[in-house]
């Protein structure tokens, strides 16, 4: 004969079941701690910016092309070991990872990008101690095409 099932025994059940789905969620999302690499994120780790140049048009016509320059300069007794090129408002936010093979004093790097809106571009150098450097520089995206044929 079953026993009939007490209201305790069905919140422990449910609270296991909580604590499951939890899990699987992940901490993060449950917490609700910001995104990596969101403008948020980025902003709010106050990363020092000496030694990052980056030239990138202030007003772009064309978001499947932007051109993007930029001079890393690692402080005096460290070596860059990589960089990270980071658009917040893409679908997919790194645009571009790169460990170097050899570390470096100084890197000058030129390539174009593809932005999905109007944002900031960010630049995170990583150097040889561990830290990292990081500079942003905005750019407004245009439409070059009449949408409605007028």
């Amino acid at each position: 004969m079953l026993t009939p099932q007490t209201p305790l025994a069905r919140r422990f059940c449910l609270a296991q079941l909580g604590v499951g789905v939890a899990g699987l969620c992940g901490v993060s999302q449950v917490i609700g701690a910001p995104d990596p690499n969101s403008q948020t994120d980025l902003r709010s780790r106050a990363l020092p910016s000496q030694g990052i140049d980056i030239t990138l048009p202030p007003l772009a016509d064309n978001s499947n092309a932007i051109p993007l320059q930029f001079m890393l300069q690692a402080p005096v007794g460290l070596t860059l070991r990589g960089f990270d090129i980071i658009a917040p408002e893409n679908p997919n936010r790194t645009i571009l990872h790169l460990q170097l093979g050899q570390t470096q004093e100084r890197l000058k790097f030129s390539t174009r990008i593809r932005l999905a809106m109007t944002q900031e571009v960010w630049v995170l150098a990583h150097l040889s101690d561990g830290t990292t450097l990081g500079r942003s520089a905005h750019t407004v995206v245009t439409a070059t095409a009449c949408f409605d044929e007028t």
